[in-house]
């Protein structure tokens, strides 16, 4: 991830929210609003609807922000959430006697001087569910903890800060597995790399590197795959017991957690939360926007192409170096519309605290499979000024495979793989048109692995950016009047040219949550 795109570039922090749930017993909620501390503690309960493997269900969450008085100090975020009596029956049945776990979140920050109640995404670090036995009866209270630097966007003003969709992710480990089920401590070995697969797994699945989360899997690694032992051992494999939550704000709810002031200096402060409860700001709830706000505007290129849990679209856009040209190449934001699936234990040998989730992907611009054509300018041979227009249209399919931990130290990866036709029209050097004609393309198509950390550079639902390195191919077909072939492949050609792609905030089609996308500010 060091290596940068020529030409400097500017930078996005993109999110969509991800908070934490569970199911609702009410006896066991969390604390009321008021508890004090040396803090200043707001908190917010909330009715959430979640799909599950199992089907969907209602869910309750208390959430609390506890404000510092000193600016030195990080936010305290607290969840409080209650799996009822037959989702612990669930859990029993699947082997659990303790489950340990992961919050993805995100809260949602607008101004309040503004009239859009949307508001911005802001991804927080990761909630961190503790080791917590299940009762013998009775619900199973699970409480969340972590800290943020920042609850709002970037910028001075006042915000109220609402809560938003989550992700929770539960794990235990399985009978006869890294802790025979005794109730041992869950962490990986120090000493095994993370999704090893473990010693008697007799696999060679897993993250593949020394801390679990920087570095990128394998093909054997990665779900749907053979990952060591053959495909009949992998056929025999079953995933370890798990379970995933994917969560939504109830409709026609305020949202809001508390109010917020941010000085010219950075400083926050707890804000004048009077108007919380006014009637007039139903936040964030259910679609993401206010409940008496006008019918979203989808793009008509976000599309509903697969029959999966979720159906989302989102801007996407980039950079790709032309070493050849010490150069980059813009690729203006389209749409990209993504498939999900709930995320789920991994079944590919990993050990029981690793998670998978593979999302197919489909570009769109105009009905087509491809990126927007963008008009690029380049000097070639460092003083020859030319321009010309690349076109990448998707061949095949495109996935985003996901991994992540539901231990500490929360570790994850992301790899997008995607297969791209490029080719190049209305061509001019030194502002004399070159007759290239319609069909100058490279002679095949280029293949791009991307990768990202999870979650911290990158999540389907947050946005943020990949990157990794393509090799350009030969040109061919191009000339009307002649052979232009070997100049554009001069100009253009190469091996491992950096490419950093990235994606924003997801509009959900289906709901009309978080819509419509906004374009992303592309990361160079």
């Amino acid at each position: 991830m060091g290596r940068r795109v020529s030409r400097g570039g500017r930078f996005a922090a993109l999110g969509v929210a991800v908070l934490v749930g569970g199911f609702w017993a009410p006896s066991a909620l969390g604390g009321q609003p008021g508890d004090e501390t040396a803090d200043e503690r707001r908190s917010q309960e909330l009715l959430y609807h979640c799909d599950t493997e199992s089907g969907t269900r209602d869910a309750r969450v208390r959430v609390s922000l506890a404000l510092p008085e000193t600016a030195a100090r990080p936010i305290g975020v607290t969840v409080s959430t209650t799996l009822d009596e037959q989702v612990v029956g669930e859990l029993r049945a699947g082997g659990a006697t303790e489950v340990t776990g992961v919050l993805s979140a995100t809260l949602r920050a607008h101004r309040t001087a503004q009239a859009d109640k949307t508001g911005e995404p802001v991804l927080l670090p990761d909630l961190a569910v503790p080791t917590t036995p299940l009762p013998t009866e009775g619900p199973l209270t699970l409480v969340a903890t972590g800290e943020a630097d920042e609850v709002t966007p970037g910028g001075p003003g006042e915000f109220r800060v609402a809560a938003d969709r989550f992700n929770l992710l539960l794990g235990w480990p399985s009978e006869g597995g890294p802790d025979d089920g005794e109730g041992g401590d869950p962490e990986p070995d120090p000493e095994q790399p993370p999704g090893d697969g473990g010693g008697d797994e007799g696999g060679d699945g897993g993250d593949g590197g020394e801390d679990g989360g920087d570095s990128v899997p394998d093909a054997t690694t990665l779900p749907g795959t053979d990952g060591g032992g053959g495909a009949a051992a992998q056929a025999s494999r079953q995933a370890p017991p798990a379970r995933g939550f994917d969560c939504v704000p109830a409709a026609d709810q305020n949202t809001v957690v508390t109010t917020i002031t941010v000085s010219d200096d950075g400083i926050t402060r707890p804000g004048d939360d009077s108007t919380e409860s006014d009637g007039d700001d139903t936040g964030t709830s259910g679609t993401g926007r206010s409940s008496d706000a006008e019918p979203v505007d989808i793009p008509d290129d976000c599309v509903d192409f697969a029959d999966e849990n979720n159906a989302w679209c989102a801007y996407l856009g980039g950079y790709t170096n032309l070493d050849s040209m010490n150069a980059a190449v813009l690729v203006e934001p389209g749409i990209v519309n993504l498939a999900l699936p709930i995320i789920a234990a991994c079944n590919d040998g990993s050990e029981w605290f690793w998670f998978c989730q593979t999302a197919q992907a489909e570009l769109r611009h105009n009905g087509k499979k491809q990126l927007p054509p963008t008009r690029n300018a380049f000097h070639a041979f460092d003083f020859m000024p030319n321009e010309a227009t690349v076109e990448l249209t998707q061949i095949g399919d495109m996935t985003i495979d996901v991994r992540s931990q539901v231990v500490a130290p929360y570790d994850g990866s992301v790899v997008a793989h995607a297969t791209l036709a490029v080719r190049v029209y209305d061509v001019t050097v030194n502002g004399v048109d070159l007759e290239v004609g319609d069909n100058c393309r490279t002679e095949r198509p280029i293949t791009v692995a991307l990768t990202a950390d999870y979650p911290g550079d990158y999540t389907p639902a947050a946005g943020g950016f990949l990157d990794g390195y393509t090799d350009i191919p030969p040109f061919t077909g191009c000339g009307d009047g002649g052979n232009l072939d070997p100049l554009l492949t001069g100009l253009i050609s190469g091996k491992d040219n950096y490419v950093k792609m990235t994606q924003g905030a997801i509009c959900d089609i289906r709901t009309e949550q978080y819509c419509p996308p906004s374009p992303p500010e592309l990361q160079r």
